[in-house]
């Protein structure tokens, strides 16, 4: 046999070609599924749609969580870079109620602050109650007003047409 003789293809090559076609095919459709479950075709089985599904969500989730850490970590970064400057010397009293360094100190911090929120609105409460109580009641309110307008009638006499000012 020459080179240039091709042999013709036999039945088991044609059935490999075929095969990677269609796991090609069914790839592309695996990830099409995986990027958006809700268009595109599905994949034909359902333990692999359900794997997919779980694929998906498993990836969103790590990939927020990891942008959460480097949040942080950005955060930290810039606070380690402030404290390192003549403000963060001026700051540094300040830094634990910013930043509690460890459990009891973060609970200890809450506590002063529940406490100090209680005694604001509990301040607050005592300044709208001493407010209603001056003004309770509306006949002693209005007698009051007659009487001081009375007094301040007599006092002055009145002008018509002049101005005030």
């Amino acid at each position: 046999m020459s080179a240039a003789t091709v042999q013709p293809e036999t039945a088991v090559q044609i059935h490999d070609a075929q095969k990677k076609a269609s796991s090609l095919q069914r790839a592309k459709v695996a990830v099409q599924y995986l990027i958006d479950p809700k268009t595109g075709p599905q994949p034909a089985h359902l333990r692999t749609r359900t794997f997919l599904r779980s694929l998906r969500y498993l990836t969103i989730f790590i990939f927020w969580r990891l942008l959460r850490y480097a949040r942080y970590a950005a955060v930290g970064a810039l606070v380690a870079a402030v404290s390192g400057t003549a403000i963060g010397s001026v700051a540094s009293g300040a830094a634990l109620f910013i930043a509690p360094p460890g459990i009891f100190a973060g609970a200890g911090v809450g506590l002063l602050w529940a406490f100090a929120r209680f005694g604001w609105n509990r301040a607050k409460a005592r300044m709208r109650r001493h407010q209603h109580d001056e003004h309770a009641d509306p006949r002693k309110d209005e007698q009051e007003d007659a009487v001081r307008s009375k007094h301040s009638s007599a006092d002055s006499e009145p002008s018509f047409g002049s101005e005030p000012w």
